[in-house]
């Protein structure tokens, strides 16, 4: 039982630490924005694709193509 006890202690030390490295990964120096700016962004982007639903076909088309130049979504 003692040596079962140490091999789940040894692995759950493991994994936690694996978590660590990951969580350490995920931010990198060279990040353009925050994700608070993104998810507004994404927002921004969603908003003026509702917009073009209304439209018809070339009409609806540009709208979209110009939602997507505008947030860099090509």
């Amino acid at each position: 039982m003692t040596k079962l006890m140490s091999i789940c202690a040894a692995g759950a030390l493991a994994l936690s630490l694996c978590g660590i490295a990951f969580a350490a990964d995920e931010k990198t120096p060279g990040q353009p924005a925050t994700p608070a700016d993104e998810s507004k962004q994404d927002q921004e982007y969603l908003a003026a694709l509702k917009k073009c639903e209304g439209m018809q076909d070339a009409a609806k088309q540009k709208c979209i193509d110009q939602a997507k130049q505008k947030y860099n979504r090509m």
